[in-house]
């Protein structure tokens, strides 16, 4: 059983979003002013097809990005405060447990309690919001870097699966 792996890897995307939007201006911007030279090896690269092809798939990109972004930060609002400080500190933030649970002054096994629940309540908003697992893999499907972060997490909680039933993982291969 697979646990919130989508809104764990859009909350983990989350902080390089704004960079990569930014890569993307940048790329646009290189590849028009670099589409006015054409010489011989680059006149295939550089005719109006190709350039123009490029320029709107990377601006399809972008906005596929900036639309993750929003939806991100509406379903972190529609969150409880302390829900979405631990989500934020978790995830985009990358802080320990230790660290998270000892600033909001709860112990261990609360700290994991109000995790699992802040994820439960984060992966509903997005649901309300029309972005179930499977619409997430389907828009998200081109961002190979997400989809990285997205099998890392399926990994690790593969791993978990099996050590919860106590099968050697060895046995399965």
């Amino acid at each position: 059983m697979t646990k919130y792996i989508w809104p764990k890897t859009i909350l983990s995307a989350y902080r390089y979003l704004e960079r990569i939007c930014d890569a993307i201006d940048r790329l646009v911007e290189s590849k028009a002013l670099n589409s006015f030279y054409m010489g011989g090896t680059n006149f295939s690269n550089n005719n109006i097809s190709v350039v123009a092809d490029k320029l709107i798939e990377l601006g399809q990109r972008k906005v596929t990005l900036i639309n993750l972004k929003i939806v991100c930060e509406m379903a972190l609002q529609k969150c409880k405060d302390k829900h979405s400080e631990i989500l934020i500190e978790k995830y985009v933030d990358c802080e320990k447990a230790k660290d998270i649970a000892q600033r909001h002054d709860m112990t261990m096994r609360t700290y994991f309690r109000r995790l699992s629940s802040a994820e439960i309540e984060f992966s509903a908003n997005l649901n309300m919001m029309g972005y179930s697992d499977k619409k997430l893999a389907e828009d998200l499907a081109g961002e190979q870097w997400i989809c990285e972060i997205y099998k890392r997490y399926f990994s690790k909680q593969q791993d978990l699966d099996l050590s919860d039933c106590k099968i050697d993982k060895l046995a399965l291969c």
